[in-house]
């Protein structure tokens, strides 16, 4: 079973620095609350592959996040495995005037006993990314 949301936001910067500041994976940290780091793994000059460690409060996980797909100044899509909730992720971006609409979609596919734990916290997972979106969108404005 997956579980799919999306969070959108508008923020008053070009699409060019978001996107080099999403497409930089290490600042991460900077404004989602549960990354506690994030380093590149593999090939220094592809920065393809990523290992994230995530505080979930009593736990941390370490998660492994590959970067699918890439259009510049457009989108970032990627795959994060080995946390509770393997997800995909996709950053839409779109130039709004001097403005940029991000797009954010996420899509989870738990297994086990944590399909139903993400059944009951669907609307919290969905709430939590859009404050990290929140001070995304405070950090580049």
């Amino acid at each position: 079973m997956e579980v799919s949301f999306h969070n959108e936001i508008i923020i008053n910067n070009s699409v060019n620095r978001i996107y080099e500041y999403l497409r930089k994976m290490e600042n991460f940290s900077n404004w989602n609350y549960a990354v506690m780091n994030v380093e590149p793994i593999g090939d220094y000059k592809e920065r393809n592959t990523y290992r994230l460690k995530r505080d979930l409060g009593q736990s941390v996980e370490v998660e492994t996040v590959t970067l699918l797909e890439l259009q510049h100044n457009q989108y970032l899509h990627f795959e994060a495995t080995g946390g509770r909730f393997p997800y995909e992720a996709k950053y839409e971006l779109k130039q709004v005037g001097n403005r940029t609409l991000l797009n954010n979609i996420v899509n989870m596919k738990p297994t086990g006993l944590n399909s139903f734990l993400l059944k009951l916290f669907k609307s919290n997972i969905q709430a939590e990314v859009k404050k990290n979106l929140t001070v995304l969108k405070n950090i580049l404005e």
